[in-house]
């Protein structure tokens, strides 16, 4: 007995030592990635010197093969595109979507850092094209963040989350996490740019709360902390020009004209001349001509009207076309010119038209690859898990094999050890090799079973795609054999019925192992229906939404209606898991 509770103890002792030296070297990879991120941060706006430092981190992947420096290389590629105010090869501004899901796959949750930087960068690319997602993927890195006590982009994610909060127009709760932001961020040089900003936030959410004289002391304590250092850079000088501009629109709002006036053409001067500040200049007119148009200064109004025209075809963005057009489209209305109104009425229509399809088109854009990356995400998630079993398999054996010697070192040490003793540890390591066996058989099967479902259903995808194609060129030509059509269309159609009989024999309740599953599962929970019972199989075998929509030829709404049904009948709870308590039946 008391041998068996030593070998017990040096089990553990080891089991402790061997995840202690795992959680220092994540710590030190960690580390690493947040050392790489402040030596790019410094190479902004030099791309070369940005690609040369991607190639030394890939020459240390090539020469060792440590996966921390193939993750720090494919990692230093999201700050490429800083140099550029305009991706040419990037028509919705999301260049970096691509990379970020690579290097989350590539990474699968292993280093924190990572994980983190992804979902702060993708939750700022959707920060206006789906805020909902944005919130999603900003949520997941601030609770790992908070989590870690590293504080790797907690301000930097607290910042965001307080600009989700004012584009929603809550800006209590906006307040609440640029209040955190400001907290978390150290007084360094650095920083002043950040610490000014989140006062320029105070004052942004004031404005909207209609506390003007709060705006503008929010304004003018973020601009004495810029003014306050010495040698500003360009992007520093930029936003205390910007935040000077905000403060003379609140002026403007507190009917203090002569004080706007001359802040908003400070910053009309400083932006004149500058292309790459376009949008800030568009603002920035649109202020000048509510401010001359109320006092009634025509001819400065005519000023304004006439560089704004003089600008407006050189504007890139479609959102600053149209503010620019809709206020000279005002002043000719203030003028009572319906020629000119009529015309850019029409300009204006043709905008707002581009503008919905563009919007369209990255919806359909975004779509496209969050289902590509869904896609690879699973087929990753089964190669990983397979890698883990045959991981947990090998350290079971390990475990086993140094079971087995210090078992023998007690016997040997044991003077009367008798033959039924040594006769039961030659049985158990049969029995454990039997195991190891069957462990694999199944392991190989299931692998083989996941893999021709995948097949499977992505073969479906391609033939339906294709069935809706011939059905539109049907539609469209007038000049048709009908009869070659529909002899076409009942070979595909025949097609998915072979594919969904294939499915359906992958996943068949006649297999031993399901059967016994679905056996267990209705004779725990009797008030399930067969057709949620072939639900379950579908979960247990984690299968996403889409996939199942694909096999029962329902929406994945329907999927998601059918998963809350068996959870409220199995009585769960809402935020459980279902497959993981599938898988423990």
């Amino acid at each position: 007995m008391e041998n068996k509770v030593i070998n017990i103890l040096i089990v553990l002792v080891f089991s402790v030592i061997f995840v202690s030296c795992q959680s220092s070297k994540k710590e030190e990879v960690n580390g690493y990635f947040r050392h790489i991120n402040e030596e790019v941060s410094k190479l902004i706006y030099q791309k070369e010197k940005i690609k040369e430092l991607k190639a030394r981190e890939q020459k240390k992947y090539e020469s060792t093969g440590e996966r921390k420096y193939q993750i720090s290389s494919k990692y230093i590629e999201l700050f490429y595109d800083f140099n550029d105010t305009e991706d040419k090869n990037d028509e919705f501004g999301l260049s970096q979507i691509p990379i970020v899901y690579e290097l989350l796959i590539l990474n699968n949750n292993e280093y924190d850092y990572i994980t983190i930087a992804c979902n702060f960068n993708l939750a700022h690319q959707f920060e206006h094209k789906s805020p909902k997602l944005s919130m999603q993927f900003l949520d997941e890195a601030i609770k790992l963040d908070e989590k870690s006590g590293k504080k790797y982009y907690l301000p930097h994610l607290y910042h965001l989350k307080g600009r989700l909060f004012f584009n929603d127009k809550k800006y209590t709760q906006a307040m609440i996490y640029f209040k955190r932001s400001l907290q978390s961020l150290s007084k360094t040089r650095p920083n002043l740019i950040y610490i000014s900003s989140m006062h320029n936030n105070f004052a942004l959410c004031y404005e909207k709360m209609r506390r003007m004289e709060l705006a503008v002391k929010e304004t003018t304590e973020a601009s004495k902390i810029l003014e306050s250092a010495k040698d500003l850079n360009p992007n520093e000088t930029a936003f205390l020009v910007s935040v000077k501009g905000n403060m003379g629109f609140y002026y403007y709002q507190m009917k203090n004209y002569a004080e706007a006036e001359r802040l908003l053409v400070q910053e009309f001067t400083f932006y004149a001349d500058k292309r790459d500040r376009y949008h800030e200049l568009t603002v920035n007119l649109g202020n000048l001509f509510k401010l001359y148009n109320e006092t009634n200064q025509n001819n400065k109004l005519k000023e304004v009207i006439d560089f704004g025209s003089s600008i407006e075809p050189q504007l890139q963005a479609i959102s600053d076309k149209i503010l620019m057009n809709e206020m000279i489209q005002s002043y000719y209305l203030k003028k009572d010119d319906p020629q000119s109104v009529k015309s850019l009425c029409r300009k204006l229509v043709l905008l707002h038209d581009k503008n919905e399809e563009k919007s369209y088109q990255k919806l359909t854009y975004i779509s496209d690859i969050l289902n590509s990356f869904i896609i690879r995400n699973i087929d990753q998630k089964n190669r990983h898990r397979i890698d883990d079993q045959k991981l947990s398999n090998s350290l079971m054996l390990m475990m086993v094999g140094g079971l087995v010697i210090i078992f023998g070192i007690t016997i040997f040490i044991i003077r009367n050890n008798n033959k039924k003793e040594k006769e039961l540890a030659m049985k158990e390591k049969i029995i454990l090799i039997k195991n190891k066996t069957i462990l694999e058989q199944d392991l190989k099967r299931q692998e083989e079973k996941i893999t021709n479902l995948h097949l499977n259903l992505n073969l479906k995808i391609e033939t339906e795609k294709t069935f809706l194609e011939n059905i539109r060129k049907m539609k469209k030509s007038k000049n048709i054999d009908a009869e070659q059509i529909v002899t076409d269309l009942f070979l595909k159609i025949n097609n998915l019925i072979q594919i969904d009989k294939k499915n359906y024999d992958l996943i068949s309740e006649s297999s031993m192992e399901n059967k016994q599953f679905i056996q267990k599962l209705s004779a725990k929970f009797p008030s399930l229906t067969n057709n949620e019972l072939k639900f379950c199989v579908y979960y247990k075998l984690e299968l996403s939404s889409k996939e199942i929509s694909i096999l029962e030829n329902i929406t994945e709404g329907s999927t998601r209606v059918y998963k809350t049904k068996i959870k409220n009948k199995m009585n769960i709870g809402k935020e459980a898991d279902l497959n993981t308590f599938l898988k423990s039946i």
